[in-house]
């Protein structure tokens, strides 16, 4: 059997040098199952990624620019979910190939699928994420709009109640209604000088 298989839990351990940890940044590009993004491999197909892209955009429709940006962290994680599910079925099959019952597989082999199952299981909790971020983004937008509508309807139903409750008067005018009321009535002489035409 190859190293890959083989590794024992001292070989885990955290590097202490400047060159091991140099070394060992690099481990995520082996087998990618654990990147912080979608990288191509070498073995991986730039049309498949964007295809992928495309699915979640056309499902999504993004807006604006935050909804882009949520999506693309989505169409990253999904890939990378893909990928690590690829790989432990290579792993499961290169298992199969070499011994069909999984009852005597080594530790070392039931660790080696144990840990890039839970890398799969890691990276599908992470799509999850990335669609519920997207779903919470929305809800809270609708909840954002619909909350303004409400204010501005509130908003012009205070200024038509104020309207209606209380109407601009032309004061002049109305005392000059009054006075001519009070003459029609004959409480007034209409020879009497009107005291509201200078004003």
């Amino acid at each position: 059997m190859s190293n890959f298989w083989n590794k024992s839990k001292s070989d885990s351990s955290a590097p202490v040098t400047e060159s091991g940890k140099s070394a060992s940044s690099k481990n995520a590009r082996k087998h990618g199952c654990c990147a912080v993004d979608a990288s191509l491999l070498p073995t991986e197909s730039a049309e498949d990624f964007k295809a992928l892209e495309q699915t979640w955009l056309k499902a999504y429709s993004p807006q604006n620019e935050a909804e882009r940006h949520l999506v693309a962290d989505l169409v990253n994680a999904d890939w990378l979910l893909q990928r690590t599910t690829q790989t432990v079925l290579d792993i499961e099959a290169k298992l199969y190939a070499e011994n069909p019952n999984p009852l005597d597989w080594s530790e070392a082999n039931q660790r080696t699928l144990g840990r890039f199952l839970r890398y799969k299981t890691a990276n599908a909790n992470t799509v999850t994420r990335c669609r519920k971020a997207i779903e919470d983004y929305r809800k809270s937008r609708a909840n954002e709009k619909l909350s303004a509508e409400k204010l501005n309807l509130a908003q012009e139903r205070a200024k038509a109640a104020q309207k209606k409750a209380s109407p601009i008067v032309d004061w002049q005018q109305h005392l000059r209604n009054m006075r001519a009321e009070a003459v029609a009535r004959g409480f007034v002489s209409p020879d009497e000088p009107n005291p509201f035409d200078n004003r």
